[in-house]
């Protein structure tokens, strides 16, 4: 497990190889989106469209597989284990049609199962119109694994992973304000 959290990914898919590994090694799973719904959490079409509009390039037969791959990791939140998952979306993202208004239904409906249906899963909203946060830098993930946490960012231009304490120190502190702001 040590080698999920120290050693740095060279392409793409050993990126993802290293976040699913450390997505199903960690005890605590923390997620603030701002614009989306998470991947964990994303009903297939769903998934297929924001992977489209980011990625407007790939392949359709690659972006079904990586819905595919997101659609699966809810999966991985009934393994056996002191397993929490807390998600936080902005109020906003459950408006944004991705992918249509069909699927932003399906989406919600599919948002609605997952949370009654996982027990160690709890999803909150962060409320529109209300103070300024830190999370208006963007999306993050913090993982915690016996002892050792990490940071998953994303950007257009790529992905990162950080163990740097003093990079998971100021997205904990993150995490602990948008907590306070988030409605149950």
């Amino acid at each position: 497990m040590t080698a999920i959290f120290d050693s740095p990914a060279e392409t793409l898919g050993e990126h993802i190889a290293r976040l699913t590994a450390l997505e199903a090694e960690a005890d605590t799973v923390c997620v603030w989106q701002p614009m989306l719904i998470p991947g964990l959490l994303q009903s297939y079409a769903y998934a297929a469209a924001a992977i489209h509009a980011l990625g407007p390039s790939l392949p359709l037969e690659v972006v079904g597989e990586r819905a595919e791959a997101r659609r699966r990791r809810i999966d991985l939140l009934g393994r056996p284990g002191a397993r929490t998952v807390t998600v936080i979306v902005d109020e906003s993202a459950l408006y944004r049609p991705v992918g249509g208004y069909t699927a932003l239904v399906d989406q919600l409906e599919h948002l609605l199962a997952v949370e009654a249906l996982q027990p160690s899963l709890t999803v909150r909203v962060l409320p529109q119109g209300g103070e300024a946060h830190p999370g208006l830098v963007g999306a993050f993930t913090l993982y915690q694994a016996v002892g050792q946490r990490a940071v998953f960012t994303e950007a257009l231009a790529g992905t990162t992973i950080s163990t740097r304490p003093e990079d998971v120190a100021a997205y904990a502190g993150a995490w602990n304000r948008l907590l306070d702001l988030a409605l149950p």
